[in-house]
C-alpha cells in the first residue's frame, strides 16, 4: 500500500489537479482546467451552472459549458431548461443525479434525453451546487458512451473525485459568478393563499393534497396556482415553484 499512497497514506499527485484549478490565471484557464480535470475522471463535455443569489435576473445565470454548440442553441431555442430534470432536482436536493434513460421519468423529459443523446450526451452526472450566499447550481459532467454496468461502476469509483471537483471548481469560479451580476427583477405581490399554495407546491404536493391541507377544494387551488403562474409570467406549475425559490419568496424545504 506505501508504494501507491506513500508513507502519508495520500496519493502524492491526489491533489495536483485541483491545486492547479485552483491556482488558474483567469476565468478561462480555470474553466479550461476544470474540463481537463473532468476529462481525467472519464468525462469529455462539462457544465457548470450558478445562479449567483436569489432575486437575479434569471437570463444572467453565470454558464460555462464545452457542450455542442448546435445543442446549446436548441436547449435554449425550444426552452428545454422546462422539462430538464436536473434544473428542478439541483433546487431540491445536494445528492447526485446519474444520467441514465431510466432517469428521465415524463414524457417530456424522455424525449429531452433522447435530443441529448443524440448530440452525445448520453451518460453522466449532475452534481448540485449550493454556496453559503444563497447560490444554486450544477456541474453536470457527460460522456458519449451507452449507458450500462461499465459506466455506473466507473461512476462509483469517480463519485468521490467528483464531488471534489465539484467543490474546487465553484471556489474557483466563485469571483467570476459574482463579478457581474445584475439588478434584481421585480418581485410580484402574493397573496396570502397564494403563499399558502406557493409553500406547499414546493413541498411537492398535489392540488388535491393541498386544498385538503388548506381546507379549500381542489378547483380553487388550481384558481390560486394559474394566478401564481400568471404573476410570475411561467405557463408551468413547476417553473412557478423555480422562479419564487430564484427570487428568494420561499426556501427549499428542510
Amino acid at each position: 500500500m506505501d508504494e501507491v499512497f506513500g508513507n502519508s497514506g495520500v496519493a502524492p499527485d491526489f491533489f495536483t489537479t485541483y491545486d492547479a484549478l485552483m491556482n488558474a490565471r483567469d476565468e478561462t484557464d480555470t474553466i479550461t482546467r476544470l474540463q481537463t480535470a473532468a476529462q481525467g475522471l472519464g468525462f469529455d463535455k462539462v457544465l457548470f451552472a450558478v445562479i449567483p443569489q436569489p432575486k437575479v435576473n434569471i437570463a444572467d445565470i453565470y454558464l460555462r459549458s464545452n457542450y455542442p454548440d448546435k445543442w446549446r442553441e436548441h436547449y435554449d431555442r425550444n426552452n428545454l431548461s422546462a422539462a430538464d430534470p436536473t434544473v428542478e432536482y439541483c433546487f431540491k436536493s445536494s445528492s447526485p443525479f446519474v444520467w441514465m434513460p431510466q432517469s428521465f421519468k415524463t414524457t417530456e423529459q424522455q424525449a429531452l434525453y433522447e435530443e441529448a443523446a443524440s448530440f452525445g450526451l448520453k451518460v453522466g452526472v449532475t452534481l448540485p451546487i449550493r454556496g453559503i450566499a444563497g447560490e444554486v447550481g450544477m456541474l453536470t459532467c457527460v460522456r458519449d458512451e451507452n449507458p450500462g454496468p461499465a459506466f455506473l461502476k466507473e461512476l462509483s469509483q469517480n463519485l468521490g473525485g467528483l464531488s471534489l471537483l465539484r467543490d474546487v471548481a465553484f471556489d474557483s469560479l466563485h469571483q467570476y459568478v459574482h463579478a457581474s451580476v445584475a439588478p434584481a427583477i421585480d418581485v410580484p405581490t402574493l397573496t396570502s393563499r397564494e403563499m399558502d399554495c406557493l409553500q406547499w407546491m414546493c413541498a411537492g404536493k398535489t392540488a388535491w393534497e393541498i386544498g385538503r391541507i388548506l381546507s379549500i377544494s381542489e378547483a380553487g387551488v388550481n384558481f390560486h396556482i394559474c394566478n401564481l403562474r400568471t404573476k410570475f409570467g411561467v405557463s408551468r406549475r413547476n417553473d412557478v415553484v423555480i422562479k419564487a425559490i430564484r427570487l428568494g419568496l420561499i426556501t427549499l424545504p428542510g
